[in-house]
């Protein structure tokens, strides 16, 4: 199954993202509405965990992909879901491994030296 992200909508400091189910071999129709699910974050615990604005729907596509991988689980076992504390920490944990990762295989070169002998060496001051 994939999903649509079919947008957002607001009250007061929660967030209800939108999405679609479909099959990937045929996309519904304009007029259908197919699976729908609709996922809550409460802003406040995504600012507490550094996650911005943008990453929200990300955040909600893995939730609903998650929840896929369950062994035996051909369909999403819920239309409405409310993220959780644990939902959140594990997407930024996730995210700090990557960045680390991404930090650790950084090649760190000493600042370019030019040799003695060089026109580029440092100006001398007398």
């Amino acid at each position: 199954m994939q999903f649509l992200y079919m947008g957002f909508s607001q009250q007061a400091n929660i967030r209800s993202y939108k999405f679609r189910g479909v099959t990937p071999k045929e996309r519904p129709p304009a007029g259908s509405k197919g699976l729908e699910f609709q996922l809550s974050a409460d802003m406040a615990l995504l600012a507490r965990h550094r996650i911005s604005v943008q990453d929200g729907p990300t955040l909600c596509l893995r939730i609903l992909t998650d929840s896929l991988s369950v062994e035996g689980a051909d369909t999403v076992q819920f239309s409405s879901y409310a993220i959780t504390l644990e939902d959140v920490s594990a997407y930024a944990s996730a995210r700090d491994a990557v960045a680390e990762n991404k930090a650790a295989r950084r090649k760190h070169r000493a600042p370019f030296k030019p040799p003695a002998s060089s026109q580029w060496g440092r100006p001398s001051f007398k």
